[in-house]
């Protein structure tokens, strides 16, 4: 189980529910859909965030230039590049130019599978982004003028009282990502060469994402990625200041977190759930990396 003893800074899970609770006049369809314009100066995305994704996201970048880890992986967004991952994705926003501005896109997977035409859709172009590791696509003016007009109406679209308006969402969305698509097949792929800390950095989060809630030991994902405990603690720690239990231990914490504020479960089934054979072991974990007692946090928030 985990030993290290240091605190850490917050993680955070980030699906549409969380991000309506902050800020609730953002342009949505209920728990399934929310679409916004993001600069620098506003607190959306604030600089230093790290969190773990539920639903699919899409980022436009309109001006400016930022940095971020996806999955460890270091990723530049430029103007003109779009970010397009689907779930279970690490990300640290770790740099922006004071110019930035960009147009975030959540989509539940409720809304986007109950159509087959535009599941196949998303699943091709989520795909097809995904095969380089850094999600991204550089579009040229034309197709991110396109892209910003559809997403401009779909945030106009969202605050207006549309009779039909959840499939009219769905039409727009559809057609977003036949954009997308299309500049899929024309791409320019922004990574050009990958080197080997870099794959194994992305291999490594992307497996950690999948298995954290049961596998806690460096062990089990040394031995997955083929190489030694030593190499891969090295290239984390060298890569991005934290060793492989540090990672595990904030996604344990967010999971956590979620799990004690979202839902009703006793904290014996949270430690359960997050692959803690003794409740006690689990409350040790959380109250040293918190500093309270999972009780004590939920509590704290009014549950």
């Amino acid at each position: 189980m985990m030993k290290n003893a240091t605190r850490m800074s917050e993680l955070r899970t980030y699906d549409i529910d969380q991000i309506l609770h902050r800020w609730p006049s953002l342009p949505h369809l209920g728990n399934e859909v929310v679409c916004f314009m993001s600069r620098y100066d506003d607190i959306h995305h604030p600089l230093g965030e790290r969190y773990f994704n539920r639903e699919l996201i899409l980022v436009l970048l309109l001006a400016g230039r930022s940095d971020i880890r996806l999955n460890g992986w270091a990723v530049s967004l430029e103007t003109g590049t779009l970010l397009l991952h689907g779930p279970g994705y690490l990300t640290d926003h770790r740099y922006a130019t004071p110019d930035i501005e960009f147009i975030t896109l959540s989509l539940s997977a409720s809304l986007w599978k109950e159509v087959p035409s535009l599941a196949r859709t998303v699943s091709r172009v989520v795909a097809s982004m995904s095969r380089d590791g850094d999600c991204t696509l550089r579009l040229d003016s034309a197709a991110t003028g396109r892209l910003r007009r559809g997403l401009e109406t779909l945030m106009t679209i969202l605050e207006s009282d549309h009779r039909f308006l959840r499939r009219r969402v769905q039409l727009l969305c559809e057609t977003l990502m036949l954009d997308i698509a299309d500049s899929v097949v024309r791409r320019t792929v922004v990574r050009e060469h990958v080197s080997r800390r870099e794959r194994l950095l992305y291999e490594f989060h992307t497996l950690a994402l999948q298995h954290f809630r049961e596998e806690h030991t460096v062990g089990f994902y040394a031995d997955r990625l083929a190489v030694s405990r030593q190499y891969l603690t090295r290239v984390l720690r060298a890569e991005t200041g934290r060793g492989v239990t540090d990672i595990l231990s904030e996604l344990l914490l967010a999971e956590a977190r979620s799990l004690l504020l979202s839902t009703m479960l006793q904290v014996g089934e949270v430690a359960e759930r997050l692959g803690f054979g003794d409740t006690a072991v689990f409350c040790k974990f959380f109250r040293r990396h918190v500093g309270c007692t999972p009780l004590a946090f939920r509590r704290q928030r009014g549950l």
